[in-house]
């Protein structure tokens, strides 16, 4: 099996290859589930490569590498969706979509994917099993990891692998640990009904402005006071749309918020709370407050034995002052819900530099990525496919 040194090596001598690779997926990125063209653009690299792939939707591309040797089946999860943020950074290769852009590194995944599609296939005498090179759309709360799983294409994944480029750490670093990463997501959205009528006629009436308010004002006692202290959560309200004129008083409202937390128990007895706490404040005002709740993802929780896989490769790649363990964040991400499948690792590479500006907070319209990540990134993804197609049981 080739060493991760030399993995590394051969990634860095590509990297003007990888830079031209994100910056051409930088320039065109595509909203959740509309990554059409960059699932074209992607179909077409991996043709170059000489890498067969499935493609069982528009926007689903799976690549498919297999050494001709027994061994685990590794899926490497890229995510391929952009947000809907208006780019600032003044790059040569901004975004080209107005309004649309990647602001949180999916391109960086991708160009990582490509990198260790190439490396793989090209020494495919070196290393066991299969790859399965998951390029997944509509990361961003929009269920893509369930549109991937409902295709049955990866029911075969021994282990899965997936990488995020962070912000929040110094440059060129490789965090891993066997711990709860992220948070589950639930996206939830609260209709406020009551009964409209004239602004000089309160008495009337059922103001759903008010109710709505003291629906926004009782949640938050949800997790301060409903939930304990030793289980992280949040819950947040972003959205709150009510009325039409100012003399009129407001029949309904809609609420949307979103709750997180770090185990399955917390999540199902906050979402509990919240509709009962809702409707309750609600019911004080003469109105009544339904919610609709969409479960997007699970608590990403590194598996032991793939995240000691990730963590011996990094030791390999990078000096043992550049390799970091993680924290739980309240972020969330649906490579989580492969573990229905089987077991995974979610590790993440430092972007963070001063001098090169590469420090704005994710999903800011100035985030950009340190391109002298790229070839780590590549060399991480392949490396771990190799170690875990050698290594890997059930």
């Amino acid at each position: 099996m080739m060493n991760e040194k030399e993995l590394l090596r051969q990634a860095e001598s590509m990297k003007p290859w990888l830079v031209e690779c994100y910056q051409a997926l930088h320039r065109r990125p595509e909203p959740p589930l509309h990554e059409t063209a960059t699932h074209r653009w992607l179909r077409n690299r991996l043709d170059e490569l000489g890498v067969e792939y499935l493609a069982p939707a528009e926007n689903i591309t799976i690549g498919l590498l297999d050494s001709g040797r027994p061994g685990a089946c590794v899926g490497l999860r890229c995510d391929t969706d952009a947000l809907l943020v208006q780019e600032e950074t003044g790059l040569p290769f901004a975004s080209e979509n107005p309004g649309v852009m990647h602001a949180c590194g999916h391109d960086a995944h991708m160009t990582a994917g490509l990198g260790a599609a190439r490396l793989l296939s090209a020494h495919r005498d070196e290393w066991r099993g299969r790859v399965k090179l998951i390029f997944q759309p509509a990361e961003e709360a929009e269920g893509g990891a369930d549109l991937v799983i409902a295709t049955g294409l990866v029911d075969d994944v021994d282990v899965f692998f997936g990488l995020h480029v962070w912000s929040p750490y110094e440059t060129g670093t490789l965090h891993v640990a066997p711990v709860a990463v992220s948070a589950s997501v639930d996206m939830f959205s609260l209709r406020v009904s009551g009964r409209g009528g004239h602004g000089a006629t309160p008495e009337k009436c059922a103001d759903a402005v008010v109710a709505g308010a003291a629906v926004v004002s009782a949640l938050q006692t949800v997790v301060s006071r409903g939930l304990s202290p030793m289980q992280p959560a949040v819950l947040t309200i972003g959205s709150f749309h009510a009325g039409t004129a100012g003399n009129i008083i407001a029949q309904e409202a809609e609420l949307r918020g979103t709750l997180r937390a770090l185990d399955e128990d917390t999540r199902r007895r906050g979402v509990a709370l919240l509709e009962r706490t809702a409707a309750a404040a609600a019911q004080a005002f003469g109105c009544a407050a339904t919610l609709v709740n969409r479960r997007v993802s699970d608590v990403v929780i590194n598996d032991g034995r793939a995240a000691q896989i990730a963590l011996e490769c990094a030791r390999e790649l990078v000096p043992a002052e550049r390799i970091g363990g993680q924290r739980p964040m309240m972020l969330g991400d649906d490579f989580a819900n492969y573990s229905a499948i089987a077991p995974g690792c979610y590790v993440q590479v430092g972007i963070a530099s001063e001098e090169k500006g590469t420090c704005a907070a994710h999903h800011n319209g100035c985030f950009r990525v340190d391109e002298d990540v790229l070839p780590v990134c590549a060399a991480w993804m392949a490396a771990f496919a190799m170690r875990s197609g050698e290594c890997w049981k059930r």
